[in-house]
């Protein structure tokens, strides 16, 4: 499994206990929309920033915070991947 897919994974699995904290259960895909759709709200998403900081140490004083940017797994996985492209 290379780091992307790995990244993917923790991604998903991170998006699916938010997901679960609001009784959601329901798969998505990692280019569906998650906050456009309501699925995740302003708290998911500040719970998310602190998730890739500490996780992934994605610095966010170096990467653009967009809230848009965390739409979704690919997304995500975007920003991550920009962050170490910084370092």
């Amino acid at each position: 499994m290379d780091m992307d897919m790995d990244d993917r994974a923790r991604i998903r699995t991170f998006i699916e206990e938010l997901l679960g904290e609001q009784d959601d259960r329901a798969s998505f895909a990692d280019d569906e929309s998650l906050i456009k759709s309501g699925r995740l709200d302003s708290l998911a998403v500040t719970k998310m920033v602190m998730f890739l900081e500490t996780d992934f140490d994605v610095d966010f004083a170096r990467v653009e915070f967009d809230p848009e940017r965390f739409d979704s797994v690919t997304e995500i996985a975007a920003v991550i991947a920009e962050s170490r492209g910084l370092r």
